[in-house]
């Protein structure tokens, strides 16, 4: 904490009243904390980056971020740091910018299209204290096994740190050291996030089940959960919690309580109180109860716009998720409008083929996804997890023959070990096209 406060004062004193720009690419939980606890009161952009970028990820995050200050690795009692003079253009120094900290969180990778959301304490807060009121916890110490440069990892601290609880960082592989840390002492309303291959992984292993149990919530998003995963977690009685929301929410506006979950329940549940939920037509009109459609978020939580916009407060958001809400309110996310590809001039929607093969049983994992294509424009590949040893293509071919019209057959199928998915658990389908292209 010392070294980060050094150069928390450093900057201050560098930026000579004017707003500096700060990257911090560090993938240490423990130096991430010491740098944002020292930054956060600070009147500077913080940007968060991926440690594990590529280098064209990396030259694209820079060139948006312009920092003048860099922040590595940890290393003993120093941070590795670079600085560029007058890296920010002269656009950018003539904003108008209200002061205090703004958070800038990386959005969009899997597109290939990065973007920045801004957040500011007010929308940090807004969120973490609807998460507090929706559970009605007091202190929340929560088990964080997500990277802190992603929202679903930096709201578990924002929720231990405006709550006054804790935070204990950990690993599936060393889940049950960081439980008992956590649940040493202190009175706290626990809770644990996972992406469903973290869940998948922690299920596997009998002893940690009665562990698992007694969390107060398991939230589990950033992606689709399959039925067997969620069946799996039902009977081994998991307090699990499917959430819904993004890095322009700030994280969950919507989540399923446990007792829901148990009974039975598959949706996203309701939403939290500083959220209003609405699912709405091409047109933005509202749609009826039980109608499928886009849905719409109003929140107190959310972002300030992308980085290189002038910020502004965002009444309203239209999602490019299709759901559907029911008489009670709960939300089910039905997929992706824009998952959808055009081959041969038909449009192929990847989450009906991922449905139907998940649904015959013969894979653990399967994702659709587009490969260009100089005859189609695009083709549709699927790559798949194996359940067992027998190789399950003919019966699944067989299974979109009998189901789907001829167009969605796909004409690549790749069997993989496991699926690549970024650390909120999606689906990187770039890297499945360039594998296809490869095997082709």
């Amino acid at each position: 904490m010392r070294a980060a406060r050094e150069i928390a004062k450093r900057i201050a004193v560098d930026s000579n009243g004017e707003r500096s720009r700060v990257a911090l690419s560090v993938s240490d939980p423990e130096s991430f904390c010491a740098l944002f606890l020292a930054l956060g009161r600070s009147g500077i952009d913080l940007f968060f980056f991926n440690p594990k970028w590529g280098e064209r990820e990396r030259t694209e995050a820079l060139a948006i971020a312009k920092p003048q200050w860099e922040f590595g690795l940890f290393s003993g009692d120093r941070f590795a740091e670079s600085r560029t003079e007058d890296s920010a253009d002269s656009a950018d120094s003539a904003e108008q910018i209200e002061p205090g900290l703004r958070v800038m969180i990386p959005t969009g990778g899997t597109s290939g299209k990065l973007k920045f959301a801004i957040h500011r304490w007010s929308t940090l807060s807004a969120s973490a204290y609807g998460v507090q009121a929706f559970f009605g916890a007091g202190q929340i110490a929560s088990h964080c096994m997500l990277p802190l440069y992603h929202v679903s990892g930096f709201m578990q601290l924002i929720r231990s740190v405006l709550s006054v609880g804790k935070i204990a960082f950990g690993s599936v592989d060393e889940f049950a050291v960081t439980h008992d840390a956590l649940f040493a002492g202190g009175d706290r309303d626990r809770f644990l996030s996972v992406v469903a291959t973290q869940l998948d992984r922690l299920l596997r292993v009998e002893s940690n089940l009665p562990f698992l149990r007694k969390y107060e919530a398991i939230f589990v998003g950033g992606g689709p959960v399959s039925n067997d995963l969620l069946e799996a977690a039902r009977e081994a009685r998991l307090p699990l919690a499917p959430t819904y929301g993004m890095s322009e929410t700030a994280a969950q506006v919507a989540t399923l309580k446990p007792d829901e979950f148990l009974a039975d329940k598959a949706m996203q549940g309701k939403a939290l109180p500083h959220v209003r939920l609405d699912i709405v037509g091409n047109s933005g009109e509202l749609l009826p109860i039980g109608k499928i459609g886009r849905i719409q978020v109003k929140a107190t939580s959310l972002f300030r716009g992308y980085i290189g916009q002038a910020e502004h407060r965002v009444g309203s958001i239209v999602t490019s998720d299709l759901g559907s809400l029911s008489e009670s309110g709960r939300l089910t996310v039905i997929g992706r409008s824009d998952n959808v590809i055009i081959s041969g001039g038909e449009k192929i929607d990847l989450g009906e083929v991922e449905n139907l093969l998940e649904k015959t049983g013969l894979v653990t994992d399967v994702a659709a996804f587009g490969i260009e294509d100089a005859e189609w424009g695009s083709k549709l590949g699927v790559a798949y997890v194996l359940k067992d040893e027998a190789d399950p293509e003919p019966a699944m071919r067989a299974a979109v023959a009998a189901e789907l019209v001829g167009f969605k057959m796909p004409k690549v199928w790749l069997a993989m070990k496991g699926l690549p998915r970024n650390e909120a658990g999606k689906v990187l389908r770039d890297r499945l096209a360039e594998q296809a292209k490869q095997k082709a």
